[in-house]
C-alpha cells in the first residue's frame, strides 16, 4: 500500500517534466517548384543546374544519385550547412534565406 501511495505521489513530479520538454522544431517542407526560382535567383549565377561544367561553382547535375561534385554524400543536413556556411568561395545564405527558402532550394537541388 506504502509503494503504491508513493508511486501516486511522484506521478505529478513526472508529469511536470514531461509537459516541459518541448517537442523538437518541425523544419518546413521543401517545395521544388519554388526551389527551383530560388535556385535561378539566387544560386544560378554560380552554379549550372542541369549539367556538371562549372560555372564560378561546380555544376549540380548529379546530386539525386546521392553524391556532391567533392565526392561527399548529398544530403539534406549536408546542403543546409552548405547553403547556410557554404565553402570559404561561396557566399553564406544563412541570413540571405528564410528557413522556406532552404527548404525549397534544398528540395529542387536533390531533385538534379
Amino acid at each position: 500500500m506504502k509503494r503504491a501511495l508513493t508511486a501516486l505521489a511522484l506521478v505529478p513530479f513526472f508529469l511536470t517534466f514531461a509537459a516541459a520538454d518541448d517537442p523538437p522544431a518541425k523544419r518546413p517542407t521543401g517545395d521544388i517548384t519554388r526551389g527551383k526560382i530560388v535556385f535561378e535567383n539566387i544560386c544560378g549565377e554560380c552554379h549550372e543546374a542541369y549539367s556538371r561544367e562549372e560555372k564560378v561553382g561546380p555544376g549540380l547535375q548529379g546530386i539525386k544519385n546521392g553524391q556532391l561534385p567533392t565526392g561527399r554524400k548529398a544530403t539534406h543536413d549536408r546542403l543546409l550547412d552548405i547553403v547556410n556556411d557554404g565553402p570559404a568561395e561561396m557566399p553564406k545564405l544563412k541570413d540571405r534565406l528564410t528557413e522556406q527558402e532552404k527548404e525549397d532550394v534544398i528540395a529542387f537541388v536533390l531533385t538534379l
